[in-house]
């Protein structure tokens, strides 16, 4: 994974473990990534994430699609435990 890729992935994940307005907003998103069968991302919503993190959010998007890998190649279930603590029971 690039720099930039890198780097919008942590912007993903430190927003998603914020308390900002779009913050479950990409905790959707990335559940979804991680499990989505499980958990569903209203693309809708997605609409109102500010143009960096949606930026950050195409960028990850098209990094998995483009290398045929999944999320958690690249994130750890710890890393995400606490996406799915504040978020989880929300989203599925």
């Amino acid at each position: 994974m690039d720099d930039g890729t890198k780097w919008a992935l942590q912007l993903l994940l430190t927003t998603a473990n914020g308390d900002s307005g779009g913050a479950g907003r990409v905790a959707r998103f990335l559940l979804s990534l991680w499990d989505g069968g499980t958990y569903k991302v209203d693309l809708q919503d997605l609409m109102y994430i500010d143009t960096e993190i949606f930026s950050a959010m195409l960028l990850v998007y098209r990094y998995l699609h483009d290398n045929n890998s999944q999320l958690d190649a690249h994130v750890s279930a710890a890393q995400m435990a606490p996406i799915f603590e504040l978020w989880g029971q929300a989203s599925a």
